[in-house]
């Protein structure tokens, strides 16, 4: 009886020990799925620190906003009143529930070729709230300010042509003729002037940079005669007090003056020299020739047939000018406008908005206004910003160019590290992971009793086997 009772305990024993090994077993397959969980966890944790998001800003990239639908399609101080049109795939500009319904003014079915221009007084009047004799009448002011500009264009276009002549150095001397009973022209790479003896020369140096002055007044513009005055002024200043030197100091002076006797004479290649190179230092008219790469001076035959004849022109053509300013100044006061310059920059800015939407058609998605939304279908290049710059044609009407590259945004939008993702995720990293680790200590704790368990269930099946073994071998020796 005793040993069929220990055969049973040993098998009760056994088949507990059977169901936590396979309970072990089960558990220590929920740490390895526990294990891979975490590893998603933490991947998930690691892709979001790299994620990015379009950021608006108005003061190039120091700080961000997000980029919202208002601060794109809506006139603000973030945009500065200048729209970045949302554009789908097709090119259609995506709109919400507030410019749906004006934009179906325009097509009603959403597609390009819709007629703007028929409908912008009631669309802008009602966007804006801006009468709409307001703009009918701003219309027909605005036409008078264009015309008033076309004229003065067309006159500065159109301005009569200045004959202005070209003269080398050795030209531009002859022009300053005779002076002090010397010809320059002849005298200039080879001779001297007299100047007289100390006495005399100040006074003979000063009378000929005056006549130099005289003829070259017949040549020059005002401001060009007001340089060489200047140069001239510099040279006699400079100049005049060397004529109390000796010769040997006025031969180491590298100024051109010599002393011959009781005279003191100049070379006048050096005189003219420093003088043009003071000219042109105080703003002289010249340039430099392109074959020979020598300073080249501009000058006007002022005496001349066809100087003369441009300046009877150009008289006409200056109190024409005037009058057309006058006229186009007064067409742009203040006191004449019908719209402020508030009303004229939003009505700009729905004209480009909505004759957008004539020329490449709309499409409507309330949801655009979410900004994580729309943040998500510009990286996936679902949605494009598309910039409206105004161009001018030959025939010089106005146009509207479109550019849905993003780098031409780049003043106010900006691709940068998605830190509110990354803080969320980091809440939802720290989370995740305190559920998994909950769920592994339960397990460990399940295991570590089990196992315990276990260790004494073996004991006890070891002491079971052992009395069985020790009874068959006792029974075993009595029958023998």
């Amino acid at each position: 009886m005793g040993m069929a009772a220990s055969q049973v305990r040993l098998l009760q024993l056994t088949s507990r020990k059977n169901t936590i090994g396979r309970e072990l077993e089960n558990l220590s397959m929920q740490k390895t799925s526990l294990t891979r969980e975490m590893r998603e966890v933490s991947r998930e944790y690691q892709n979001s620190l790299s994620a990015k998001t379009f950021k608006w800003s108005t003061n190039s990239g120091a700080t961000y906003v997000d980029l919202s639908y208002s601060n794109l399609m809506r006139p603000g101080y973030a945009n500065n009143n200048v729209p970045y049109l949302i554009t789908d795939n097709y090119g259609k500009v995506v709109l919400d529930s507030t410019y749906q319904k004006y934009a179906e003014m325009i097509s009603p079915d959403g597609n390009p070729g819709g007629d703007w221009e028929a409908v912008r007084t009631d669309v802008i009047s009602a966007v804006t709230g801006i009468p709409a004799d307001k703009i009918t009448n701003s219309v027909s002011t605005n036409a008078t300010v264009e015309a008033n500009a076309d004229k003065v264009n067309d006159l500065l276009e159109n301005e009569p042509v200045e004959p202005v002549e070209r003269a080398s150095t050795k030209e531009f001397i002859e022009l300053a003729g005779v002076v002090s009973e010397n010809d320059i022209a002849d005298l200039y790479g080879s001779g001297t002037i007299d100047l007289g003896n100390s006495a005399e020369a100040a006074s003979n140096l000063s009378s000929i940079l005056n006549g130099i002055l005289t003829n070259m007044s017949a040549y020059l513009t005002e401001d060009d005669i007001e340089a060489l005055t200047e140069a001239c002024s510099a040279y006699e200043k400079d100049y005049s007090t060397l004529f109390q030197s000796s010769s040997e100091e006025l031969s180491k002076s590298g100024t051109g003056f010599t002393k011959d006797g009781d005279n003191y004479k100049v070379d006048v290649q050096t005189m003219m020299d420093t003088l043009l190179g003071g000219y042109v230092s105080a703003g002289g008219s010249y340039t430099t020739s392109d074959s020979t790469g020598a300073d080249v001076y501009l000058y006007r035959d002022k005496n001349g047939s066809e100087w003369q004849t441009w300046k009877t022109q150009h008289e006409a053509w200056q109190e024409e000018y005037d009058a057309a300013m006058a006229e186009y100044e007064g067409s742009v006061d203040t006191n004449n406008q019908v719209l402020t310059a508030e009303e004229e920059s939003s009505i700009a800015f729905y004209d480009k908005i909505f004759s957008a939407i004539a020329e490449n058609g709309w499409t409507s998605n309330p949801m655009v206004a979410d900004n994580d939304y729309l943040n998500q279908m510009l990286q996936n290049n679902q949605y494009y910003i598309t910039t409206v710059e105004t161009a001018t044609d030959n025939d010089g009407e106005e146009y509207f160019e479109y550019d849905t590259s993003i780098a031409s945004n780049f003043d106010n939008i900006f691709i940068v590290n998605d830190t509110d993702a990354q803080e969320e995720a980091l809440v939802e990293y720290e989370y995740q992971k305190s559920i998994i680790n909950e769920k592994e200590s339960r397990i460990d704790t399940r295991m570590q009793n089990l196992e315990t368990e276990q260790a004494a269930i073996n004991e006890m099946i070891k002491g079971i086997e052992q009395v069985r073994d020790d009874n068959s071998e006792r029974n075993f020796s009595i029958m023998s």
